[in-house]
């Protein structure tokens, strides 16, 4: 007998259960401060470059493309 496949369900928040800019912006505000404007930036920038190429927001991929070991952050990886 087989197993049934995983069920994974995928949801589209697109303001409707979070408000996006907010979310945004207290991530920008907390990497700055946590890690600074360059890293930041470059976290952005990932971000933005996967977003063209995904088609929506990775949130998690830009985390782990970043090269956090190269921040200026007070107990860095």
């Amino acid at each position: 007998m087989t197993l049934p496949d995983e069920v994974v369900f995928l949801f589209d928040v697109d303001n409707t259960l979070l408000d996006n800019d907010r979310v945004q912006d207290d991530l920008r505000n907390h990497l700055e401060s946590e890690f600074g404007a360059e890293s930041r930036d470059r976290y952005w920038a990932i971000l933005e470059g996967l977003r063209d190429e995904l088609g929506y927001m990775d949130y998690l991929g830009a985390y782990s493309a970043t090269d956090w070991k190269t921040c200026a952050i007070r107990d860095c990886c």
